[in-house]
């Protein structure tokens, strides 16, 4: 089981990426506790809003659940319990969220970290170093096995890999390479390579550019114009091994950061046009399933709509016929008529305004608040409405981002292979014509000439002269 948790704000940011269908098979929000909105847009900004009251900056807290095989609904609860009170969250509000993406299915736990009895946030120490200890205990618990990294325990001599940014993510998504594919490719390169320049050359290869950084000793930018420092991307090895290893290299060969990114951007700008004219088409041949299911929500948020103007209607229609028949009662009627008439002497009209604002003695007084209680409510519950109709809007927004990102990404690595094997043919080709027009090393035109003469001249030294041997041999045996 891994137990992933970060601190972060952004509410309805991450209210849309848990409830993107495009990138998950199936979303489902299974529990939304301590809000009064109970959906993710609406409980999030609630956690915000109180947040507000606080210095916090991030106010909430998600954990994602990925248990190696599959467990059940109630261990799933029993895990989120546990690992509630092991991170001081107890009675937190909390929204549970489940995915099922790549036929694996994994949950999504956001707490609100602000406590609204003190109006402060939750501290939250040492969190990583307590969820590796609660994911040890629950796996033991639930008979899965350990992840390699969690089943051996190195303590201090442990590489501490980070989890990816959200920024990282972002890129990884874009360019379909994430961190630890890439640090595999250098280091990979940095292995195979005895020298600078057939690390250079290595990287290079692999589509990585080596560039002088302007605080750092050495970076690559790689093919998507992204600047990484080197020294992190190769794993095991220290600084001061890789700058004896690059030393070699001269200074005036390597470029600068700013060079290297343009001379990437310049290679790239043939290939985006092409992916800009191929992505409509692409996403209107892939976005059919994706339509369907925002098509599905929207049909029910416009379902609901309907229901709630036909019910706000009746209950508008069953309060004006009761007003109307308790106004037609004799003692509304003598009240109504005792009212007025005191209204025209200016002496008691002062006597008689507490009496006129006495919902218990005036029925008119009483069907005003209640027909302005039953409009506040109604206005409320469009605004609930309108307010998940723009989340809604928002999500099929991200949606079409993630659809646009996937289609570029392939449209891009498509284009990319394209014109590695054109530029590799164009290599080829000037290689063939040097073969072609320039003599090879150590051997000249005219040495070939002097050799063809003399190979003609002793082969006929002979001719005219009248052979001695057999017909068919031009020397004897002892010659």
């Amino acid at each position: 089981m891994i137990l992933k948790g970060n601190q972060r704000a952004g509410g309805a940011d991450l209210a849309s990426h848990l409830q993107n269908e495009f990138d998950n098979e199936l979303v489902e929000v299974a529990e939304i506790r301590g809000t009064v909105a109970q959906d993710l847009h609406g409980a999030f900004g609630e956690y915000e809003a109180i947040a507000a009251g606080t210095r916090c900056k991030e106010p909430l807290y998600s954990l994602s659940i990925n248990p190696s095989a599959p467990i059940s609904r109630d261990q799933y609860r029993a895990a989120i319990d546990r690992i509630e009170q092991g991170l001081g969250l107890s009675g937190q509000a909390r929204a549970v969220v489940f995915h099922v993406k790549h036929g694996r299915e994994h949950c999504h736990v956001v707490w609100s970290r602000i406590d609204t009895a003190k109006m402060r946030a939750v501290q939250l120490s040492h969190d990583r170093q307590k969820l590796r200890t609660l994911a040890r205990e629950l796996a033991h618990e639930f008979g899965l096995p350990l992840p390699e990294g969690l089943a051996r325990d190195a303590g201090q001599d442990r590489q501490r890999k980070k989890d990816m940014t959200l920024q990282e993510k972002a890129q990884a998504d874009a360019t379909g390479i994430t961190p630890r594919e890439r640090r595999a490719e250098i280091t990979d390169a940095f292995r195979r390579s005895d020298s600078a320049t057939a690390f250079r050359a290595a990287l290079k290869e692999k589509g990585y550019v080596l560039a002088r950084g302007d605080k750092r000793g050495f970076v690559v930018v790689d093919r998507f114009g992204k600047v990484h420092s080197l020294a992190r991307q190769i794993d095991g090895v220290r600084t001061r091994e890789l700058d004896d290893k690059l030393a070699p290299l001269a200074s005036g060969t390597i470029p600068s950061v700013d060079e290297a990114v343009m001379a990437v951007r310049r290679e790239a700008s043939d290939i985006e046009p092409l992916v800009d004219a191929r992505v409509a088409p692409r996403m209107a041949e892939l976005s059919g399933k994706l339509d369907i299911r925002q098509a599905e929500r929207r049909k029910k948020l416009d379902l609901r709509k309907q229901e709630l103007d036909i019910v706000q209607g009746g209950e508008r229609m069953s309060l004006h016929a009761a007003h109307k028949s308790e106004a037609g009662k004799p003692f509304a009627r003598v009240a109504g008529a005792i009212f007025a008439l005191l209204d025209r002497v200016p002496g008691l009209r002062s006597v008689i305004a507490p009496l006129r604002r006495n919902a218990k003695i005036n029925p008119a007084e009483r069907h005003r608040i209640e027909c302005e209680a039953l409009e506040r409510r109604h206005q409320r519950e469009h605004f609930m409405h309108e307010r998940r109709r723009k989340a809604l809007a928002r999500l099929e927004a991200r949606e079409r981002r993630s659809l646009e990102t996937t289609v570029r990404r392939q449209l891009r690595a498509a284009e990319s292979l394209q014109t590695e094997k054109w530029q590799a043919r164009k290599r080829q080709l000037e290689v063939n014509k040097l073969d072609l027009t320039v003599p090879a090393e150590g051997l000249s035109a005219p040495a070939k000439d002097d050799g063809w003469k003399k190979r003609t001249k002793g082969l006929g030294h002979n001719k005219g002269q009248r052979q001695d041997g057999p017909k068919g041999y031009r020397y004897k045996r002892e010659e």
